[in-house]
């Protein structure tokens, strides 16, 4: 179990301590994402993740960067649409330093304006990276049309002309109103000294004033598109999906069975079907993406043109039939991927630590490693064929296509004549 520290402002502390390990791993989890900002702001707390390596009132980025390599630590952060990360890992001895660095980067960041305009033309290239990516563009484009009257559904990195506006002032104002005590979590795991990381994290964040602005999480209206997205890209990349289920709540378990059996393993139904038996697709996976109030179920391909129809043909039909079809024998292999893999992650304190402090940050308690094992554990058949039929809901099916693509018309008429094929079966 491990222990947790509420300071007087609202921080919260999670210290869960491992004798047996050699290491050691910080995280720091703030509720800063894409999902709160609006369309002009969008990317700004992205834009921050990148600032806060940029130094600190007493630190260079130089600095910082040679720091942790003088401790043989890793560190690293991302942003995501409900929270931004950073993280460090390190051995045990040097947790005090590696502490250090990260609280003073998060909590004084130098924000130099000369940093911003430079950051700018770095992101702009990540942008463009990103555009270049068949996944990744068919992914955030889903994304942002099922979802397009929130910003849940918007991109995490912002856009050119977003990215274009952003400046110290607005970094500030942004971390003013997010980077505040009740919208940070700091989580340590490993063998370390619980006293001296509380100290730590005193000093650095106890002055912090608590403003009153607590988690309350960006919902998004599912709306099912279709959506071609003519690009030069070798092969096409596909991405079918229909409205998931929130995190937090009993169905998420059963999603991500579902997911397990029909797309998430190399024994899964699609890919033993539309890759292995048919030949239609380079790859071919599943994702079962949940956030506070909302969430998506999505098949993800990379296939040919020509390949197209058929792949979304069978594909339709396998997850039509799929709540009448799963069996005993299936959702046992999928139970037990699942256990395996969640035990198999926390032998890592650093899963540990990210783990507990996510945890903290979005359901506000600990959630133990029996918890979890018992839930899955404890999902039915009957519960599974009652969540799948629920998912697939064939009037909000939706679909982006990236690459050598057809008309709207012509991917409506596909899926048209893919469902009533399925209804007739």
């Amino acid at each position: 179990m491990a222990e947790i520290i509420t300071l007087e402002n609202g921080l919260r502390i999670v210290l869960e301590n491992n004798k047996n390990a050699k290491t050691c791993s910080v995280v720091i989890w703030v509720a800063s994402g894409s999902s709160y900002e609006t369309p002009e702001t969008a990317g700004t707390s992205h834009f921050i993740e990148h600032m806060i390596f940029k130094g600190s009132e007493k630190r260079s980025a130089l600095d910082i960067a040679v720091e942790m390599d003088e401790i043989g630590g890793y560190l690293n952060a991302y942003t995501a649409r409900e929270s931004t990360c950073f993280y460090a890992r390190t051995l045990s001895e040097h947790m005090p330093k590696a502490l250090d660095i990260v609280c003073d980067m998060v909590r004084n960041p130098r924000l130099d304006a000369g940093d911003i305009e430079l950051e700018k033309g770095i992101i702009k290239e990540e942008i463009a990276m990103y555009e270049d990516d068949p996944e990744d563009i068919c992914t955030d484009t889903f994304y942002e049309k099922v979802w397009e009257d929130s910003m849940l559904g918007s991109n995490i990195l912002g856009t050119v002309k977003t990215v274009e506006a952003t400046t110290k002032e607005s970094l500030t104002a942004h971390m003013n109103k997010f980077y505040v005590p009740e919208r940070t979590v700091i989580s340590i795991s490993g063998n370390f000294d619980k006293d001296i990381a509380a100290e730590i994290i005193r000093n650095y964040f106890s002055d912090a004033k608590n403003t009153g602005f607590y988690l309350n999480p960006t919902s998004a209206e599912f709306s099912s598109k279709i959506v071609p997205i003519k690009k030069d890209f070798m092969q096409n990349q596909l991405v079918l999906g229909f409205e998931g289920v929130p995190s937090g709540t009993k169905e998420r378990e059963r999603a991500l069975l579902i997911s397990s059996i029909l797309g998430g393993t190399p024994s899964s139904r699609l890919f033993q079907h539309i890759r292995e038996n048919l030949g239609l697709v380079y790859s071919i996976d599943t994702s079962c993406v949940s956030y506070l109030k909302s969430g998506i179920f999505t098949v993800c391909m990379g296939l040919s043109e020509k390949s197209e129809e058929k792949a979304i043909t069978e594909t339709v039909k396998i997850i039509s039939e799929f709540s009448r079809t799963v069996t005993e024998k299936e959702l046992a292999r999928a139970k037990e991927q699942a256990v395996t893999g969640f035990v198999m992650d926390l032998e890592n304190p650093a899963s540990h630590a990210s783990r507990n402090g996510r945890n903290m940050l979005l359901y506000n308690k600990e959630i133990t490693e029996d918890e979890v094992i018992r839930n899955i554990r404890a999902v039915t058949l009957e519960d599974i064929r009652k969540t799948a039929s629920e998912l697939f809901d064939m009037s909000k099916i939706s679909l982006c296509v990236a690459g050598k693509v057809k008309s709207q018309k012509a991917y409506k008429e596909i899926i048209n004549s893919a469902i009533e094929r399925s209804m007739q079966k």
